[in-house]
């Protein structure tokens, strides 16, 4: 995963110099951005691997460009907020983000998330052939890996990265029922480390906002107090 091109919107200079030199020993590109107008306008002439993303910037806030970034990309985005935000962390889950960092933050953590997020999007979207194959459908429900799309009854859903990733290892195994802990470890590598926001959670809600936008009112089913299933 060398020469992969990581943008840095970070409004605090030392922060985002800060953040160049922990990340470039890993042999990638870093460029940085301390406003949000400078990045939108760089996204629309190059192509990065992963966005690490302030929240509160100057000009546009962060909120604002990853929806944008949401219309057009699925590129991983890592959000930077401050301890006591947890609703800013929901909120940027709920339009798109694919994980967090909580300020302030050990150099150790930013470059195991950047390698986490990185490897998970390379291996999905490699043409390697796998052998779990390019496609899995559960009822009328089609996952297809090289185009990042789902589709249900030949609607396409248009699915950020962690959505399409949860939703893969739901179809996995459709007869199971996948506890949250497993899918949090499955996806990002980690145990739940935050008791005040499950990315799960916020992720499996806009999945299912995204389905009922189409009539499809139960694609996962809660089961309580035992875990989530596909219901396709």
């Amino acid at each position: 995963m060398d020469n992969m091109k990581i943008m840095v919107i970070e409004d605090d200079i030392d922060l985002s110099e800060l953040i160049k030199m922990y990340l470039t020993p890993e042999g990638w590109d870093i460029e940085i951005f301390n406003t949000g107008n400078e990045a939108i306008n760089a996204l629309k002439k190059i192509q990065y691997n992963l966005i690490i993303l302030d929240l509160m910037l100057p000009d546009i806030n962060g909120f604002e460009i990853c929806r944008l970034v949401r219309q057009k990309s699925t590129i991983p985005i890592i959000m930077l907020t401050a301890l006591e935000d947890s609703i800013y962390r929901v909120q940027g889950l709920n339009i798109g983000a694919d994980d967090y960092i909580i300020k302030p933050f050990e150099p150790a953590e930013l470059v195991a998330r950047v390698k986490s997020q990185l490897r998970r999007n390379y291996e999905f979207l490699s043409i390697e052939v796998k052998k779990d194959g390019f496609e899995r459908s559960v009822g009328k429900l089609k996952l297809d890996k090289k185009k990042h799309k789902g589709y249900y009854d030949n609607i396409a859903i248009d699915l950020t990265p962690k959505e399409f990733e949860i939703l893969w290892v739901l179809m996995d195994d459709p007869d199971s029922v996948h506890n949250m802990d497993e899918i949090h470890y499955k996806i990002w590598g980690e145990d739940i480390l935050d008791s005040e926001v499950n990315p799960v959670m916020v992720h499996i809600r806009r999945i299912r906002a995204k389905f009922e936008k189409i009539g499809v009112k139960s694609i996962i089913t809660t089961i309580w107090g035992v875990g989530y299933q596909i219901n396709a």
